[in-house]
């Protein structure tokens, strides 16, 4: 089973673009995937149509309720073989209601510690270093960072380098490595060019080969509850997201 968490510090990077998209296309092609929303937007679960506002029990009440176990929390999606732990902004309290909890930052972790039947975990994570990212660190192996072709696009690299090495030195969690930095929301500027190029310097076996350009069939996808495959498969934002996903399914989740 390959947990991968879409992960940047900053917001508008994509991250519930991405990790909603290529949940649904490992499912499309025959993949079991549980997709789990650690941000108290709840935009993944809105994503796949799900009114998430009045949904209860949601991931907040597992990691908060002792005895709720995550096959009573996961709900089916409209999406055959993807299934999803939603959140909504009763997630936002997290961070004060368990703050003096012995087991605070693993909570996630253990809850999902014995989910079985499923070939990817794949968390949508908040846009900020704090204890739910922390928790979704500790409870994948994998994470892929989305990176928007911004002035501060290699600020945010930075910043997850440096938290994953945190994970590492403060927790003890080996198993956890960058596996793909994915360039989003390009535009054919000079500046956008000038960052790209620095981001494949600054991380040449890792920056994905696909760059993710602003295409407007996927917003509209979202803003039906539905995901590109289903919306609109022919358009050049689903071939964007095919051979992203292509590229995930052959990284090497034990490089360093």
């Amino acid at each position: 089973m390959r947990r991968i968490a879409f992960i940047n510090e900053k917001g508008g990077s994509c991250k519930t673009t991405l990790a909603v998209n290529l949940a649904a296309y490992f499912a499309d092609h025959g993949k079991r995937v549980l997709l789990v929303d650690m941000d108290p937007q709840g935009q993944s679960g809105k994503s796949l149509g799900f009114y998430v506002r009045d949904l209860v029990p949601n991931v907040y009440h597992l990691m908060m309720e002792p005895h709720l176990t995550a096959e009573q929390t996961i709900r089916p999606s409209a999406v055959k073989n993807l299934d999803v732990l939603v959140s909504n902004k009763l997630l936002a309290d997290f961070p004060v209601e368990a703050a003096t909890h012995g087991d605070r930052e693993r909570k996630l972790a253990n809850k999902l510690e014995g989910v079985s039947g499923y070939d990817f975990v794949i968390y949508d994570s908040p846009p900020s270093m704090g204890l739910l990212t922390t928790n979704v660190m500790l409870a994948c192996e994998e994470i892929v960072v989305p990176v928007s072709l911004t002035y501060f696009a290699l600020d945010g690299c930075a910043e997850i380098v440096e938290s994953v090495e945190r994970m590492k030195t403060q927790f003890g969690k080996a198993p956890l490595r960058i596996v793909l930095v994915v360039p989003t929301l390009y535009r054919a500027t000079k500046l956008a060019d000038e960052i790209l190029e620095k981001l494949r310097a600054h991380f040449p076996d890792r920056t994905a080969r696909t760059v993710i350009g602003y295409n407007v069939k996927i917003d509209e996808a979202q803003s039906h509850g539905k995901t590109i495959w289903e919306y609109a498969g022919w358009s050049r934002g689903a071939q964007m997201l095919e051979s992203l996903a292509k590229e995930l399914l052959r990284a090497d989740p034990g490089a360093a």
